[in-house]
């Protein structure tokens, strides 16, 4: 029995020297997240830079950028963020008959000189995003402190001709939250009260072109091993007069770093709208003559519809709605400052 309880006391001293000595290690590990946390980080920019280009028997320009630049102090922050792409795409090249050359019409024409004509290039997608945003914390705590609030203001301006947005501006203002903010985990929420002013390619009377929303944002930051760094950025815009009209914009990259100030970074955009814009669409019909009683210029010929070999009519064109979805995919190169 003696024994035991010596054993049981050596055990207890040996479990309390652990414990002392972990406790002040953890306690210094506390310390050294919180004051990463707090101090204070300055200037900051990165900027992803993506270029495509061919010649010859096609013709193509392809340009994206994406830029974050960051200022922040203890308790405060300032993001601007820039995204666009652009592409430029020439048309197949012809021949165009010289001037000067004439024949009656439904005779053969005759043998001309023709000219070949190499179209320029000219911008076949224009996707551009802009956002200000400052934030600051309510307490007088430091802004990334984990589970600190804070509040924010800011707006952001973007075009999309492809999906019908000639335009769209919007003001927000909000709350949020900061998770967690280590070197190896981030994770940031925020709701805002939203103002959006629209402007469509084709108008649309069954949408607002002015309406008060709500809008929701996180961005997520998760370090795989060593080199990986997953991220990724959510935003979310309904609105409040009908809740059937919003829109979401969702950037997923993973990035592996080379040197000290450059990386490579892959990406995937999904950009949704629930009630995509308008656009005007030809509609065409292939067709052949019918000739009923086999005599030519008696009156009763038809039109007749196939699915080829015909002659291609115009009947005008009709309103429809684009696609919810789009997708962009890149691959860059992002340089650090």
């Amino acid at each position: 029995m003696d024994r035991t309880s010596r054993l049981s006391r050596a055990l207890a001293a040996r479990v309390c020297c652990c414990a002392a000595l972990l406790v002040p290690w953890s306690g210094v590990q506390a310390q050294q997240e919180l004051a990463d946390a707090e101090r204070p980080r300055g200037w900051s920019n990165t900027t992803d830079i993506g270029v495509s280009a061919t010649s010859g028997n096609s013709e193509t320009e392809t340009l994206s950028l994406h830029s974050l630049l960051e200022w922040r102090t203890e308790r405060a922050g300032f993001r601007l963020k820039l995204d666009g792409t652009r592409s430029n795409t020439a048309d197949d090249r012809f021949r165009i008959v010289d001037p000067g050359f004439s024949w009656e019409p439904g005779a053969q024409p005759p043998t001309a000189t023709t000219t070949l004509v190499d179209p320029d290039n000219e911008p076949d997608t224009e996707k551009y995003y802009a956002e200000v945003r400052f934030e600051r914390s309510i307490a007088k705590r430091p802004l990334l402190r984990p589970g600190e609030l804070s509040w924010h203001a800011g707006a952001s301006w973007d075009r999309n001709r492809d999906a019908g947005i000639a335009k769209r501006l919007m003001a927000f203002a909000g709350i949020g939250n900061n998770w967690w903010h280590r070197e190896d985990l981030k994770f940031q929420t925020s709701f805002s009260l939203s103002w959006t002013r629209r402007e469509e390619v084709t108008p649309d009377p069954e949408k607002d072109d002015r309406f008060a929303g709500l809008r929701f944002n996180w961005l997520y930051e998760n370090r795989w091993g060593r080199n990986v760094v997953y991220h990724n950025d959510w935003r979310f815009n309904f609105n409040l007069g009908d809740f059937s009209d919003y829109s979401s914009a969702m950037t997923n990259s993973l990035t592996v770093p080379m040197t000290r100030r450059l990386s490579l970074r892959v990406s995937l955009q999904w950009l949704y709208n629930s009630l995509p814009a308008f656009e005007s669409i030809d509609v065409v019909a292939e067709v052949v003559i019918v000739d009923p009683d086999g005599i030519p210029g008696s009156g009763d010929e038809l039109f007749e519809t196939v699915e080829s070999a015909g002659v291609k009519l115009d009947l005008g064109s009709v309103q429809e709605r684009k696609e919810k979805l789009d997708t962009v995919f890149t691959t860059s190169l992002a340089i650090r400052f």
